[in-house]
């Protein structure tokens, strides 16, 4: 049977061309082989990898992603957007607008977990406001990239799988481990957005363009209040398990009921059919599990092929408690941040740095808590940097701004982040 599932896999995986989970469980198989273990002990390692994620972190993350993408593909993401605009409008200060939209995007990626999909929505709704009141494309759209990158919250992928390898509840891992950091992170990112958008302006010599003061925001649109709050369903289900009930539901119990009163609610307003619906989760489940689950399927079997202890057993079972925190923190955040910005994507190589560190049970280790803390939320801060993220290819595009000019804008705001996790973690 564990033959068998692994050729499945591997197959499934070629025909959906999801070549990073393939090479990281054919490197693991490689890597058992030259072990000494022969294909029925490199399938059972196998196996107990594609379980352990399936049965924890994988239903959690498919359920989760499902309903984030389908309460944007119902339109509830954008009446979100619409709510939260209206008080907005009203600040004199363009900077201003564009720190507080930027503050605005961090709250919303806790629900909108694809960066993608809430960069899609801010460049339809946010993009059009900012360029009206006077600041330059190349910062608006700078400022959208950089939006969806800081992993926060309990439907973020990552925090899952943070949460899953300290085993915390999700509840415990945001609150203790990511509100300090997530305000901080928010904080420093404003103020250098606001700051480097105004400066590079003026330096660039960007003229204003006075004939499109027109707001292009429809300031009348009546905004659904049930439709604008669903997108928000999970974090008030959190917090109410939590707090008033003993039922301590899994994170993918939860995703259920949100995915359940979603479909309820749609079929009254008769949006979609039932066969759009199942079609639309199936290709969502189908997605998630192989973007996202597969790698982490793949990363965990290859760690768990490497032998990792026996090269460091001489040396980091005696002196592993005795790692210089700074230095070992801001390598390890350096390292996370240049190698989403080289790979566009910040899943890859958060995966394979954690579950290294996890079988060296570093993780585990309190005096690094921060440091693996900083690791996950800044995972994804390359992708505002990098020329093959997709985040910002769409962003250029759509805005008709170079990738070079989006680069350069945020530069500054990555960097910030990055240093003030450094700090953080040492703190």
């Amino acid at each position: 049977m564990s033959v068998l599932l692994l050729v499945l896999m591997f197959f499934s995986l070629m025909y959906k061309r999801k070549f990073i989970p393939f090479i990281f469980i054919l490197s693991g198989i490689t890597v058992s082989l030259l072990n000494g273990n022969g294909l029925q002990q490199t399938a059972l390692e196998f196996s107990s990898s594609f379980w352990n994620v399936i049965l924890t972190i994988g239903l959690n993350i498919v359920t989760i992603v499902a309903f984030s993408e389908y309460v944007n593909k119902n339109g509830s993401t954008k009446e979100l957007v619409s709510l939260v605009y209206k008080p907005v409008g009203k600040i004199k200060d363009r900077y201003l607008i564009l720190a507080v939209f930027y503050l605005i995007g961090l709250l919303l990626s806790v629900v909108i977990t694809s960066a993608s999909a809430l960069s899609m929505i801010f460049m339809s709704t946010v993009f059009p406001i900012l360029v009206s009141k006077g600041i330059s494309k190349d910062g608006a759209a700078a400022m959208i990239t950089s939006i969806g990158v800081i992993e926060f919250g309990p439907l973020k992928s990552s925090t899952i799988y943070m949460a899953e390898e300290q085993n915390k509840h999700i509840y415990d891992y945001v609150m203790n481990e990511q509100v300090i950091l997530f305000i901080g992170i928010a904080v420093v990112g404003a103020i250098s957005h606001y700051f480097w958008q105004c400066y590079l302006d003026k330096r660039l010599g960007f003229i204003e363009d006075k004939s499109n003061k027109g707001d292009e925001f429809d300031s009348k649109h009546k905004v659904n209040m049930l439709v604008a709050l669903l997108p928000l369903l999970p974090l008030f289900l959190i917090l109410f398990e939590r707090f008033f009930t003993d039922f301590n539901l899994p994170l993918w119990g939860v995703g259920v009921v949100c995915i359940s009163v979603s479909l309820i609610i749609d079929l009254r307003m008769r949006k979609f059919s039932i066969k759009e619906q199942v079609l639309f989760f199936y290709n969502s489940v189908s997605n998630s599990f192989f973007f996202i689950v597969s790698i982490i399927i793949g990363g965990k079997f290859l760690v768990s092929t490497l032998p990792i202890e026996n090269v460091v057993n001489i040396y980091s079972n005696m002196h592993l408690s005795t790692i210089n925190p700074i230095v070992f923190s801001s390598v390890l955040v350096l390292i996370m941040v240049l190698s989403c910005t080289l790979l566009g994507s910040g899943t890859v190589s958060f995966i394979t740095i954690v579950a290294i560190m996890s079988k060296l049970k570093l993780t585990s280790m309190t005096q690094f808590s921060s440091t693996f803390s900083s690791v996950q939320m800044i995972s994804g801060v390359g992708r505002s940097i990098s020329p093959i993220s997709p985040t910002v290819l769409l962003c250029s595009n759509i805005s008709q701004v170079s990738l070079f000019s989006i680069i350069i804008r945020n530069i500054v705001p990555a960097m910030s982040v990055t240093f003030f996790s450094i700090i953080y973690s040492n703190i």
